[in-house]
Formats: C-alpha cells, sequence, structure tokens
C-alpha cells in the first residue's frame, strides 16, 4: 500500500513540473470561495455559490499555470497591496496583548510605535528613529 502512494506522489510531482503551484493569492481565492460558499446557505444570497465556484476555479488555473513570470508579479503585486492591512493586523494584537503591561504611542515627529511599560510614572523615552526625547506617563 506504502508503495501506490508513493507512485501517486511521482506522478503528482511530474504533473506539476514546470507549474507555477500554490501562493498566497491562491490560498486567498480558496479562502474567498469557501466564505462565499458558505453565505450562499442563505435563501437569499443563493448565487454567491457560482461565484465562489468561479473564485475556486480561478486558484486551479493559477496553480496549474505554466506562466510562472507573471504569476510571481502578480503574487509581488498582491503582497504590496495586502503589507499595511497585515501590519495594522500585527500592530492590534501586540498592542491587545500587551494591553495589561505595557502603553503603546506614536511618536509625535516621524510616526514611529513606541512601547513603554505601565505603572512607571512618567518616561522619557528616545525615539530610536528620529532620536527626538518624549516624555509619556506610563
Amino acid at each position: 500500500m506504502g508503495n501506490f502512494f508513493e507512485r501517486a506522489i511521482a506522478s503528482v510531482r511530474r504533473f506539476m513540473w514546470g507549474r507555477y503551484g500554490m501562493d498566497e493569492i491562491s490560498f486567498a481565492l480558496i479562502i474567498f470561495s469557501c466564505v462565499l460558499t458558505l453565505l450562499s446557505n442563505f435563501r437569499v444570497l443563493r448565487y454567491l455559490y457560482f461565484i465562489g465556484a468561479i473564485f475556486l476555479l480561478l486558484a486551479v488555473v493559477r496553480s496549474f499555470s505554466r506562466n510562472i513570470e507573471k504569476r510571481s508579479a502578480e503574487r509581488m503585486k498582491f503582497l504590496a497591496f495586502i503589507e499595511k492591512p497585515k501590519a495594522e493586523f500585527s500592530y492590534l494584537s501586540k498592542k491587545i496583548k500587551d494591553r495589561k503591561t505595557h502603553r503603546y504611542f506614536k511618536c509625535k515627529n516621524c510616526g514611529a510605535v513606541l512601547r513603554i511599560p505601565r505603572g512607571r510614572g512618567k518616561i522619557s523615552v528616545t525615539c530610536p528613529k528620529c532620536k527626538i526625547k518624549v516624555t509619556k506617563k506610563s
């Protein structure tokens, strides 16, 4: 039985040779397709099932594509597009995680995010980017 799976994996590898494969856009398309399919369970949103199927088909077509340069360029544009929301989400999750032990604020001069420990009174902090001293209450 193990020999069957090894041959199946080898045949899939041979088929995918020279093809682009899965990337962040394909995963995002699959997740979006699943969300649309789940939303289509509501009677008034039945048409979303077909739209979700189109996005799933698009993810499969991208994965089997042999135009690697074009898919790579699309990936770079996608990563540049989601960079800012991803950074904002990371900032908010860190802020929520450290809400009891640290206080976050932005430098008035350059906008860098600074983190200081809570409960220390007034603290003088030097911004690592612009080297300006700021006094804040922690």
